[in-house]
């Protein structure tokens, strides 16, 4: 399928104004105990709070001005940690949030709604749902798929470092890093070693992602050129290591740099997950399959990590 066809099949088929009403109609024939409506500018939000009467409405949003508007202006107002490609995993998330700021509660009825502008590819979703006591248990790597068998505790791991990272690219340390996890094998026979291996001839238990006693490390060899290679159960191959982007037909998102090429463009031709960080914005973002799948802000966690991610 060419690009212009995914363009045309994932046009939006209908306007904000449309899809605001149509939430508000499911909302009030369930009926709902609550609205919790994902949004990125805030203008779906505005318009279901027209068309839905007196349901309670919570404004859920990744974007820090969006929500800083939306609060400032009287809504409900939910902060998201992560923007997931996903819509389902979005809505997921959305209820996880909502559930652990105590905004609706276990038993709750509630109608999830994400726009089109929030999770793009996708379309609309409204999902009507009864809020389980285990849904703030949803952890990031549940937002993820996975391949190559890569161990959910080894991507928390890279996360936390990631968020580490971040915080500190936007405390003006200017720290970016490329984290590429699994298949590791084929990704080393395409790399090239920029310095040598600061891993090399260390204890195998010095060498595990999972380590968070080498955390700051971690943060210090971001400072170094090159990716981090990581075996699928978190054991660091190497650091430093140069990875050619030659997929000629990847397309990262405007305003993003050489790392984000590369971590699209190498995730698209083997089974690897790449963790990046921006050096300008800190934001962490994660790529599979060549595509964007998670964007994540640092300062905004979904949840604390665990202090001991080492199984």
């Amino acid at each position: 399928m060419g690009k212009q066809e995914k363009q045309k099949q994932f046009q939006p088929v209908r306007s904000d104004a449309d899809l605001a009403r149509m939430i508000a109609q499911v909302a009030q024939s369930v009926p709902a105990g609550a609205v919790i409506c994902g949004t990125e500018t805030g203008s779906l939000c505005r318009l279901v709070h027209e068309s839905a009467g007196d349901i309670r409405l919570i404004a859920a949003t990744p974007n820090g001005d969006t929500y800083d508007a939306l609060a400032r202006d009287g809504f409900d107002a939910l902060r998201l940690s992560v923007r997931v490609a996903h819509k389902y995993s979005q809505a997921r998330h959305a209820v996880s949030m909502g559930l652990n700021a105590g905004k609706v509660s276990a038993g709750d009825l509630v109608v999830c709604a994400v726009g089109h502008n929030l999770c793009h590819g996708g379309g609309d979703l409204i999902l009507v749902t009864d809020v389980e006591a285990s849904a703030g248990d949803v952890a990031l790597c549940d937002l993820v798929k996975l391949t190559d068998g890569i161990r959910p505790n080894m991507l928390e791991a890279a996360l936390q470092v990631a968020c580490k990272i971040g915080r500190a690219a936007r405390r003006g340390k200017r720290l970016g890093v490329l984290f590429i996890l699994g298949d590791s094998n084929k990704i080393l026979e395409g790399a090239t070693q920029l310095i040598l291996n600061p891993f090399q001839g260390h204890e195998d238990a010095d060498r595990m992602l999972t380590n968070t006693s080498i955390h700051e490390m971690l943060l210090e060899l971001a400072k170094l050129d090159g990716a981090f290679i990581v075996r699928g159960d978190g054991f660091i191959r190497t650091a430093g290591a140069f990875l050619a982007a030659s997929e000629t037909d990847i397309e990262v998102p405007a305003g993003l740099g050489s790392r984000h090429f590369t971590a699209a463009a190498v995730t698209a031709r083997t089974n690897a997950t790449a963790v990046v960080v921006s050096s300008t914005d800190g934001y962490v973002r994660v790529f599979s399959s060549g595509q964007l799948v998670l964007q994540m802000d640092p300062d905004v966690p979904l949840a604390p990590l665990p202090k001991d991610i080492s199984e």
